[in-house]
């Protein structure tokens, strides 16, 4: 047998394990929706996509409510969390691109059940922890057997780092899907750089492909451009156009779907409150571009540590990426060897993490999740990084081999001891399922479906469709989970001060929907104080109770008048 194919048996074996284990962890308990305020958002636009319905549509009680309050704010309760108001006509769409959305309605569809649309998070850990390992055989500047070496204790970098394992299991985010494509992008354009003609070509869009995806799920990934453009000028002396242009033509491909998205929203969008700058979209929120601003780098007024910098809250982030302590030296040691050995290499790695880690440092919430794009990056590093060092000490001192080989033995050690407590939580998450996050169990699913399904049946009765408003602390989220997996309208009580209208002007307006609607409240015990005044303040017949993993002893009543 040759020796190339030798690897490619050895890699297949590796991937393989790979697969099975981080599959095994990522996919054995996962979310099945969540009670959280940042996933819905993408949760419901994947009902809307499998129920045919529009994403940019007039919504006929957001309308009521603007007409009612006269006030957009005081309406954004009545509309899907992470939904805008476009438009003083009652227009609303997502608030984000509609990659991830997309992607959660595929996987519905070829599963065959809309629990599918919560596998995409997990694949996708898994996409990233194999993109992890073979980036290490195709980027890194070392021998085959170091190769790997490398790319197996890069991948267990990925799967032992608790914020990764966190959102891979927890409530469905969009980061790790739009990293996996990112990796997938960053693999192909490097490695077709080497071909030429009609392979190159096809590489450079498939390539693109990915990378407009990528984009797709989350637009500010749009700057990892810049670091394929560094390494592509760098490889490239010759027909950069033709380069450029083909993996340019796999972009704008990608990302064209989102584009008549974002001509549909700026149709009808209208600069008609005071945050809007603008009346063209590329998605419905693009004016919350003004929270970015350099002082966020060294003293950030957000919700989100409040006064301590972005770069001084991402600097703890990273560090606590892995708990083996020589992961963040190592790191930038291989950084600096990577740039030596490969400059072009150096110049991807570098700006990947630079780019990243400077655009969310001046976000006005610099949450950890954002610099998820930059952990392969970092494990690659801290594996070549490990390897100089562990090499110059042994040209510095002349060790002999067995010196040297016990040597390296001692930083294989450290490495699998330090990492052996995030080895060990992944496997008793396995065994026991815990929620992670506010993410939704299939049992919760399961109690919550069958609860609002008791909702409907009661409703049938009344000749007036239901609809159902939300008490408590867990509302958020819940809502659209609910909406996707059952046909029933929910609103929320109005959490934010700014968005409260006076308890006597909500509590008219919510007895003027019972014309309408055949009125429900979900009730428990962590309500607000004004939740519980307007608890207090109605007659109410009771529906159903059910005890979840997160929330017990919630109840569903129907609002009489």
């Amino acid at each position: 047998m040759k020796l190339a194919h030798r690897w490619w048996l050895v890699d297949s074996v590796i991937l393989l394990l790979l697969t099975i284990i981080s599959g095994t962890w990522f996919m054995w308990h996962h979310a099945y929706g969540a009670y959280g305020d940042d996933s819905p958002g993408y949760i419901y636009s994947a009902h809307q996509l499998l129920a045919g319905e529009a994403l940019v549509q007039q919504d006929a009680l957001v309308q009521d409510a603007l007409a009612w309050f006269g006030d957009e704010q005081y309406a954004r309760f009545v509309a899907p969390a992470h939904h805008e108001i476009i438009a003083p006509t009652g227009w609303i769409t997502s608030r984000y691109p509609l990659g991830m959305s997309l992607l959660m309605a595929l996987a519905a569809w070829l599963s065959g059940t809309i629990t599918g649309i919560y596998l995409v998070v997990p694949v996708f850990a898994v996409i990233v922890v194999l993109g992890t390992y073979l980036g290490a055989i195709w980027l890194l500047p070392l021998t085959a057997v170091w190769k790997r070496l490398a790319g197996i204790g890069a991948a267990i970098v990925v799967v032992s780092c608790d914020l990764f394992a966190h959102y891979a299991v927890g409530q469905p985010m969009r980061e790790i899907p739009s990293l996996g494509l990112f990796l997938i992008a960053v693999l192909v354009f490097c490695t077709t750089l080497r071909l030429t003609g009609w392979k190159q070509a096809v590489g450079l869009v498939v390539a693109g492909l990915a990378f407009g995806y990528s984009v797709g799920i989350r637009e500010t990934g749009a700057v990892l451009v810049l670091p394929l453009i560094l390494f592509g000028l760098s490889r490239v002396q010759q027909q950069r156009w033709r380069v450029a242009g083909w993996f340019l033509l796999g972009a704008v491909l990608a990302y064209s779907w989102f584009i008549v998205q974002a001509v549909n929203i700026t149709a009808h969008k209208e600069a008609f409150r005071d945050k809007d700058i603008t009346s063209i979209a590329i998605t419905s929120n693009i004016d919350h571009i003004q929270s970015l601003s350099i002082t966020n780098l060294w003293d950030n007024q957000g919700k989100f540590k409040p006064g301590v910098g972005g770069l001084q809250q991402y600097w703890e982030v990273i560090n606590n990426f892995s708990a083996w302590p020589l992961f963040l030296f190592c790191a930038l040691v291989g950084l600096g060897y990577a740039w030596k050995k490969d400059p072009a290499l150096g110049r991807l790695l570098v700006s990947w993490v630079a780019v990243i880690v400077l655009l969310f440092g001046m976000w006005v919430n610099p949450y950890p999740r954002y610099v998820l794009p930059i952990l392969p990056v970092l494990a690659w590093a801290s594996m070549l990084g490990a390897f100089a060092i562990w090499q110059w000490c042994v040209q510095l001192f002349q060790l002999r081999r067995g010196t040297s080989v016990a040597i390296l033995g001692l930083l294989v050690l450290g490495f699998v001891l330090a990492n052996q407590p995030a080895i060990a939580e992944r496997q008793e998450h396995l065994r026991t399922g815990a929620a992670v996050d506010r993410e939704l169990t299939k049992a919760d699913l399961a109690l919550v479906v069958q609860a609002t399904t008791a909702v409907i049946t009661d409703a049938q009765s009344t000749g007036k469709p239901p609809l159902l408003l939300m008490l408590g602390a867990t509302k958020g989220g819940l809502a659209e989970t609910i909406m996707t997996h059952a046909e029933l309208r929910v609103i929320r009580f109005p959490s934010k001060d700014k968005e409260q209208p006076p308890l006597d002007q909500l509590a008219a307006y919510i007895r003027h929907l019972d014309e309408t609607y055949t009125l429900y409240l979900w009730y428990d015990p962590s309500v607000t104080a004004n939740e519980q005044r307007f608890y207090n303040q109605q007659v109410l017949t009771p529906i159903t109770q059910l005890n979840t993993s997160y929330q017990p002893a919630i109840s569903i009543y129907r609002i009489e008048y």
